[in-house]
């Protein structure tokens, strides 16, 4: 049976890196952390506690399923993000897609673990 796969479409908190030699040059001058902490930092308290909150859950849900899930974290501002907002309708986030086919927007883990689980019976 192959994995089920479960696309999430929510904002993502970015971060941005130096080249390579610029980023070994603020980690031995002790300010690399800080620098992308304060990227970070700059976020708004909802925001980071929603992406922690959606990073928690997502771990949770690998942890559960190990091989036989794929998750697939999509950006809405990235372009892939954006279609996948067009084709499926998509106005609010976090939205989960499972297989392709059901669609479920919001934090309702209840919901998400049962349309999980119906893939298998149905596989």
């Amino acid at each position: 049976m192959p994995p089920i796969s479960l696309q999430v479409i929510a904002p993502v908190m970015t971060n941005f890196y130096h080249c390579i030699h610029c980023e070994q040059i603020f980690n031995q001058a002790g300010m690399g952390q800080q620098v992308h902490q304060e990227e970070i930092d700059q976020y708004p308290e909802d925001v980071r506690q929603d992406f922690t909150r959606l990073a928690d859950w997502l771990f949770e849900i690998a942890h559960q399923y190990g091989d036989q899930i794929r998750i697939q974290v999509i950006d809405p501002q990235s372009i892939e993000g954006f279609f996948k907002s067009l084709r499926y309708w998509i106005r609010r986030y976090p939205t989960f897609i499972v297989n392709g086919q059901e669609k479920l927007t919001g934090w309702d883990k209840g919901a998400l673990d049962s349309m999980i689980q119906d893939c298998f019976t149905t596989e």
